[in-house]
Order: structure tokens, then sequence, then C-alpha cells
């Protein structure tokens, strides 16, 4: 018998043989992902440099969002828990950062620690409800911790004296003093990667299948062996742990601390940012964030380009609320899955240039 040669072909990157394949992140396991991260890495580092001061801040706010858009997403998005609490817990974050910093003069490595520690056992707080409570319902407890620490900052801000904020020195990590939009430009969107990779990282483990069990039918997952009260309190204490952090670092950013700043619209902008970028997408909180943290910038760059009456520039506040609203609604109706899955469909058509190909409509129900 003649010996037949075994043709041994190079794998694609497009096709999974395995379950662990299939699971696993594929970030950059295309050729077309990896230009991307070629091309973004230099975009990035070169960004701060090369835009004004103006638009460094910009960025850095859309990346202290993005944390906070993130850390909503997982328990709305993956766990299908309502949070309307989440501007409440960043505030906590906040003024512990103001109270360790200007009290106790603590460095900034033990600060953000510790802003998610007290982050997390709000969390455990918030999250008790949810042994009994779902929708609406859960929302509105998580609003009423809201309110509570919301009433305590303003407290503490009061009685200290302190009037209309508290301001902060800025910090230092080692010899690197954080002071400046450039050196906070990296500073925020490192937080923000890391953030993203954990993120990535739990939802790809047991408790990330546990969360998606849960949101996608929770009586199901009890019937299944999943402990549905340990896994709700665990995506409580994970998200507001990172929001807190995510209010230490703007605390830092801003140099001012204020309860006026972390209203219940904050939440709202939040919850704007998951819807507008997509739900359960840790890429949709970024595009989300991105979005709605630049629109108003916007508004006001293309109100000073045109020759507006006095009338709409008394009442341009007003505008901006109704322009916001408008494009959630827009989303809601005509994109519901978001920006991310707009990207979907761009990467797509990349990926597969010149072929054409029509990419598969996901039917959300």
């Amino acid at each position: 018998m003649s010996d037949h040669k075994i043709l041994q072909y190079p794998k694609s990157p497009y096709l999974k043989t395995s379950y662990y394949e299939d699971t696993a992140i594929q970030a950059f396991d295309t050729p077309f992902r990896k230009k991307c991260l070629v091309i973004g890495l230099l975009f990035w580092v070169c960004f701060p440099f090369v835009a004004s001061s103006y638009v460094v801040h910009i960025a850095n706010l859309s990346a202290i969002a993005a944390i906070g858009a993130m850390s909503l997403n997982l328990l709305i998005g993956n766990t299908g828990l309502l949070s309307l609490g989440h501007a409440g817990f960043m505030g906590a974050g906040a003024f512990t950062t103001a109270i360790m910093t200007v009290q106790f003069g603590l460095p900034i490595w033990i600060v953000i620690p510790a802003s998610g520690i007290v982050g997390a056992l709000l969390g455990l707080i918030a999250g008790l409800p949810s042994f009994q409570l779902k929708g609406i319902y859960l929302g509105l407890s998580t609003l009423a911790i809201h309110h509570i620490i919301k009433y305590g900052c303003s407290e503490y801000q009061y009685y200290g004296g302190f009037g209309y904020g508290i301001v902060l020195e800025a910090p230092s990590l080692g010899p690197l003093l954080l002071a400046g939009k450039t050196v906070w430009f990296f500073v925020l969107w490192i937080s923000a990667f890391a953030t993203a990779l954990l993120i990535a990282n739990l939802l790809r483990s047991k408790p990330g299948r546990a969360w998606s069990a849960i949101r996608d039918r929770d009586i199901a997952a009890e019937v299944s062996g999943i402990d549905i009260g340990f896994y709700k309190i665990l995506a409580f204490v994970v998200s507001s742990s990172l929001i807190s952090m995510q209010g230490s670092l703007y605390a830092y950013y801003t140099a001012v601390v204020s309860v006026e700043e972390y209203s219940f619209g904050l939440t709202v902008s939040y919850l704007a940012m998951i819807i507008v970028g997509g739900l359960g997408s840790v890429l949709g909180s970024f595009l989300g964030a991105l979005l709605i943290t630049a629109l108003p910038y916007a508004l006001i760059i293309l109100a000073g380009l045109v020759d507006l009456s006095f009338a709409v520039k008394e009442h341009f506040s007003v505008i901006q609320t109704g322009v916001f609203g408008m494009v959630v609604i827009l989303f809601l109706l005509l994109e519901p899955l978001g920006l991310v899955e707009i990207w979907r469909r761009v990467r797509c058509y990349f990926e597969l240039w010149p072929f054409s190909y029509k990419p598969l409509t996901i039917i959300k129900r």
C-alpha cells in the first residue's frame, strides 16, 4: 500500500472547534483585530499630545464614565437586576476619598481600595432586598439607599464647614505627581481598560455564567442548583465596589468633592450609556460612555457655530436635555441592541471585504 500524506491546513482564526476556544477572550485573534489594536494603540499614545486640552478633558471624563457604565451594565445587562442608586455609590467613594485624604492624609494607593471596600459594603446592603424584590421594586429600594447616602454626604459637607465642596490636593504615585490632563489621560484610560479586562474575565467564570442564568430565567437557574441569592448579592458587591472606586478617581481628577455632583440625574446618564451602548456588552459600555459624555459638549460647540436667538440661548440647558432624551428614544426604536451592534456590522463588513456579506439579524426577545 502506498503511503498517503495528510495535508495540514492552517487553522482559521474565524472558526472555533471547541467550547474553550469559543469562550476565550477573542479580542485580538484575527488579522483585522490585530490591525485595529496597532492603530488603536498608536492613536491612544499620540492623542493627548496632539489634541487640545479641552478635548483631552472630555476624553478623561469619558474614561471615568466608561468605568461607571461597565459596573452598572454588569448588574443590569449581565445579571438582570435594576439599580437606581449607583450615583449614591459613586458619591460614597468620592466622600470616602475626601475624608481619608483631607482628614487623615492617606495616599491614593490606600484610598482607592478603601473606597472600593466601602462600596462593597454598601452593595451588600443594597443587594439584600434582591432576595424578595425584582424589577422596579428592587430599583426603588436602591433609589432609597441612594438618597440615604446622599443625605449622609450632605450632612458631612455642611457640618464639616466645607461650603460648596471639599478641595483635594493633587495625589502622587511615588515620584509621579498626578496633575494635568495628559497624565490623568493615561491613568484613567489604563484604569478603564483594567476594569474591562476584569469584567470580561468575570463573565467567563462561574459567577459570570450564574449571572447570565439568573438574568435569563432565575427560577430555572435556582432549579439547576445555582444559589441565586448569593450570586445576586455578589453582583451588587462587585458592581458597587467598582463604581465607588470610580467615584474616588473622579474626586481626585476634579480635585473637588461636592454632594450636588451625585444626583439621581447622574444615574439616569449611566442608564442611558448602557442602553445606547448595548446591554450586557463591555465594548457597548465604552461606546455609550463616549457618546453620552461627548454629546453635551458637541451641542455647546455646535451652538457656538450657529447664531442662536436669545430665547434659545436662555433655554439651552432644556434643549440639551431634550436632545439627550431623543437620542435614547431613537436607539430604543431603531437599534435596541445599541452601538455595539452597529460596530458588529461594520466589523463584519471590513473583516470579509471585498466579499459581500449580510450579517445575521439578532432578534432580542
